[in-house]
């Protein structure tokens, strides 16, 4: 990282994707790079994002499954700039097959993102696990970053 005097620790960039509505998958695609947004969730140091059983998503994780996840969080504007935190994530992203972990894995999706629907996460989850595609990402570096006043 260029500017070190914005570095800070794992635990304050695990916190940034804790509070962030989403993020940006970043991956290959035979072609240079495709960036996606995607709802993640963590549970431990392991991050969990869902999609469609079908697409360019899919086909490029399958493919080349090392990818990159940025989130951000806008503070505030200063002169002529922005105060910010951000996170980055790299490691490899893999399919979720257990039945049990892909329903905690949108489970935990749920919780951070649509908290006001757990009540009827029991009911609606199970009949939609297998026309959902859950991933989990096995992050090997994370790195966080702050702007702040000054």
């Amino acid at each position: 990282m260029r500017r070190t005097d914005r570095q800070r620790d794992a635990a304050f960039a695990w916190e940034v994707f804790d509070r962030a509505p989403y993020a940006v998958l970043s991956v290959r695609d035979g072609e240079g790079g495709y960036g996606i947004p995607v709802s993640p969730a963590r549970v431990g140091e392991t991050i969990y994002f869902h999609s469609a059983p079908a697409g360019k998503k899919l086909d490029c994780l399958r493919r080349w499954p090392e990818a990159t996840l940025t989130a951000a969080e806008v503070l505030g504007p200063e002169r002529f700039s922005v105060r910010y935190r951000s996170a980055v994530a790299c490691g490899r992203v893999i399919p979720v097959e257990d039945p049990a972990e892909k329903l905690e894995a949108l489970r935990a999706i749920t919780r951070q993102h649509c908290p006001q629907d757990l009540p009827d996460f029991d009911a609606y989850a199970p009949p939609i696990l297998k026309s959902t595609f859950v991933w989990r990402m096995e992050v090997s570096e994370i790195t966080g970053k702050e702007r702040t006043p000054g």
